[in-house]
């Protein structure tokens, strides 16, 4: 493990190295939502940007590794790690927000699947009908708070999901669900967060975020002008018209 760093005042700065697992498809070529999404696997694309950010990433030191254990972070997170032979450590609460598999809850319009983040802060607010926001805010920060108490990493690259990035992105800047349908996650992309703590007890005392949505593709985004969630919206064309 690399020396600790030090803020001005004397916390202890450990830094994340977030990243959103890279591109997968929900969708099959019929056209129709995958039975599971939980175990869909990365793309020909997906493998694609894990390497390339390896790449982008090669010199950066990392001491410790975590994923949520699906098999889209597990296959990023290797495609990212290549041969620095860290063990990769599986955080079950860091899962994606779960939908409803009941179809007569999904989406019935375009605009409700595309925008359904935007929506998170409303009380009783649930994710097309399945896990409601509130919840799972409170499960991902359970499995931040885990993480935040191992004492052996100072740089740790944690590799989850666009929702989950979104509720620690909103932990860090300290304004909770009402920012969660304002942050953009492509596949693949990287946040850079250092978390300030206090060396004799480990309270946070501060965070900072240094790097949001970095992509080692399009890193300037010229091609890059709907959401994920737009962009995913559109698949459901078919299965929104069979209902």
């Amino acid at each position: 493990m690399e020396g600790p760093r030090y803020a001005s005042d004397g916390a202890l700065r450990r830094r994340i190295y977030l990243f959103r697992h890279g591109d997968v498809s929900y969708v099959g070529d019929d056209g129709l939502r995958v039975p599971d999404p939980r175990i869909v696997p990365l793309t020909d694309w997906g493998q694609e940007q894990a390497k390339e950010m390896g790449g982008f990433l090669a010199s950066v030191h990392f001491d410790k590794a975590a994923c949520s254990g699906l098999l889209r972070t597990v296959q990023t997170a290797k495609g990212i790690l290549g041969d620095r032979g860290l063990e990769l450590v599986e955080i079950p609460e860091m899962e994606e927000i779960r939908s409803s598999s009941d179809r007569s809850k999904m989406p019935t319009t375009l605009a409700e699947a595309a925008y359904a983040f935007m929506i998170a802060h409303e009380p009783g607010a649930t994710y097309r009908g399945g896990e409601a926001f509130q919840d799972f805010e409170t499960r991902v920060l359970t499995g931040l708070q885990r993480i935040l108490a191992w004492d052996d990493w100072h740089s740790l690259a944690l590799v989850l999901h666009g929702g989950v990035n979104r509720i620690i992105l909103s932990w860090a800047l300290n304004t909770g669900l009402h920012s969660f349908g304002n942050f953009e996650q492509n596949t693949c992309c990287l946040n850079i967060l250092d978390v300030d703590t206090d060396p004799a007890t480990g309270e946070v005392m501060r965070t900072l975020v240094r790097g949001f949505n970095i992509t080692a593709y399009d890193t300037a985004r010229q091609n890059d002008h709907l959401t994920t969630l737009e962009a995913g919206a559109a698949k459901y064309r078919n299965l929104i018209a069979k209902k």
